[in-house]
């Protein structure tokens, strides 16, 4: 009878036991202790399987937006996940389609006050030389009513010499340059300084490549337009590529840069105007991958309505350098509704300079 109940304890142990022991990792999970065995909810079995195919049936959580990569400034962001793993068929095309917009941030657009139309081409004094004989401009030099240009190469490495370089660029590059620098002494009457310039100049003399390496100007614009008129440059040809180093001094001279008077609450149609900017600055961003050498001053002659309503606008005096951006300009404008006149019993017309630049110290931008 003893080891008939002694064979039935055990088979009462041997099957209650694993009972006992899960029971007991149970009470010391409540307790606060450590525990050799996961909660049940902690492990993944079957009942976490069944939602993978509704994640992987949406179409946009999988992947993240490819505007995101776009829209940084470091340039290595969008790279790194790239190598990792080979993006999705779709992806280049995307990519693509984004080019024109992300070209956005190399806009730097600046403008002027709406103003009456007045004629503002640089001209030299037709005072006679000897009138001002006896009279002293800035800094004790001889009297100069203009703003001053100097041209400077102060190195080249390749086929062409120095010397031929500076005589070609002073010859050719006085105007252009005087023209980035009027555009900012018309917002700033007192703006002077240097532009340090990078030059690669191609065997037959046509600038290729221009860096602006340095500058003590406040104007960013005006840097950018100098660096962009060398890049139009056709200087001494030689027997090789050479790089120089250029640098250009601007100087005010001795009378004041003409501006022209603002309209009546010029301010107010100014920010009517500049809400129109990102579309404008879309024109130029569209057109500048394929001429990366566009820019400048666009003038645009307004005629507005007593209602406010634009009765015309056109290209003005000064002819922007692409026609394809300037009739995207205007067909922005065209539409545009302007705050009422003041005090005109009639249509009023005025004139909207903006200056355009690439926002890139590297000329052709890559």
């Amino acid at each position: 009878m003893w080891g008939g109940t002694l064979e039935a304890w055990l088979v009462r142990v041997a099957v209650a036991g694993p009972f006992v022991l899960v029971g007991c990792a149970g009470q010391g999970a409540e307790k606060g202790g450590p525990s050799p065995v996961p909660p049940v909810a902690s492990i993944p079995v079957g009942p976490a399987a069944p939602p993978e195919p509704a994640v992987a049936s949406e179409p946009s959580p999988p992947l993240p937006p490819l505007p995101s990569a776009a829209e940084t400034d470091s340039p290595t962001a969008p790279s790194a996940p790239a190598a990792e793993a080979p993006a999705p068929e779709g992806a280049a095309s995307n990519a693509a389609s984004e080019a024109p917009a992300a070209a956005n941030v190399l806009v730097s657009l600046i403008d002027e006050l709406p103003a009456h139309h007045a004629h503002l081409e640089p001209v030299e004094s037709a005072t006679p030389a000897h009138h001002h004989a006896k009279r002293h401009g800035h800094h004790h030099r001889p009297y100069h009513p203009a703003p001053g240009i100097i041209v400077d190469v102060v190195d080249a490495l390749g086929g062409t010499s120095a010397a031929d370089l500076q005589r070609a660029a002073r010859n050719i590059g006085y105007w252009p340059f005087r023209h980035c620098y009027e555009e900012g002494l018309r917002r700033n009457q007192r703006l002077a300084g240097k532009v340090s310039l990078d030059v690669r100049v191609a065997p037959g003399g046509v600038v290729e490549r221009v860096a602006a390496t340095g500058a003590t100007l406040t104007d960013p614009s005006v840097v950018t337009c100098v660096a962009r008129e060398a890049l139009h440059l056709a200087l001494a040809p030689g027997e090789s590529p050479t790089e120089t180093k250029m640098v250009v001094t601007l100087a005010t001279g001795d009378e004041p840069v003409p501006v022209a008077l603002p309209i009546r609450g010029a301010d107010e149609v100014r920010e009517a105007l500049r809400a129109h900017w990102p579309a404008v600055e879309q024109c130029y961003a569209t057109e500048l991958p394929k001429h990366p050498d566009a820019g400048g001053r666009m003038e645009l002659s307004f005629k507005v309505r007593q209602s406010g309503a634009i009765a015309e606008v056109v290209e003005g005096d000064t002819r922007f350098g692409d026609p394809d951006v300037t009739r995207c300009v205007v067909g922005v404008y065209r539409t545009t509704t302007l705050p009422a006149p003041r005090g005109a019993p009639r249509d009023e017309s005025f004139v909207y300079a903006m200056h355009f630049e690439p926002r890139s110290n590297v000329l052709p931008v890559q």
